[in-house]
């Protein structure tokens, strides 16, 4: 990816507020993600349920280029239908653009390492997937380089 296009993709992943929907492992309330930024109420919602780790996905729009509505739905329920068939819980979410020109359908991920969170977003061929560890900031693992220790 060329240096001026992945500024422009992290700025624009930068201003978009990743909402995961209230559901009883997140602690039944809705969490605003940003890039960055530390998330201890979501963290001490998922301790509660065991999980250390999660993940911000999606399936739509692969390599960040629209696509038609019904690609991306087929795209999304094929991403839930592999979390469901691995039995990795999920939860509805949806990224939004700060000016709310786009969002996309996603899933928070409870428990998911940063190697599967990686490989995941490499399989539904995204540009970058966030991820945090408990205590942690959230963070970009940019899917089409290679993962950095």
């Amino acid at each position: 990816m060329s240096d001026a296009r992945r500024a422009a993709l992290s700025k624009a992943f930068q201003a978009t507020a990743y909402v995961v929907r209230p559901h009883p492992l997140v602690g039944g309330v809705k969490h605003v993600l940003r890039v960055d930024a530390a998330h201890p109420v979501l963290d001490a919602a998922l301790a509660a349920h065991g999980h250390t780790t999660w993940a911000f996905v999606t399936a739509w729009n692969p390599r960040a280029r629209p696509r038609s509505p019904r690609t991306n739905a087929g795209l999304q329920r094929t991403l839930r239908g592999l979390l469901e068939a691995r039995g990795q819980p999920s939860v509805p979410a949806v990224g939004v653009a700060e000016d709310r020109s786009w969002f996309e359908e996603s899933l928070f991920v409870p428990g998911l390492s940063r190697d599967e969170a990686w490989r995941l977003g490499r399989l539904f061929d995204q540009e970058a997937v966030l991820w945090a560890r408990a205590g942690g900031v959230a963070a970009f693992l940019w899917c089409q380089e290679s993962p950095s220790p």
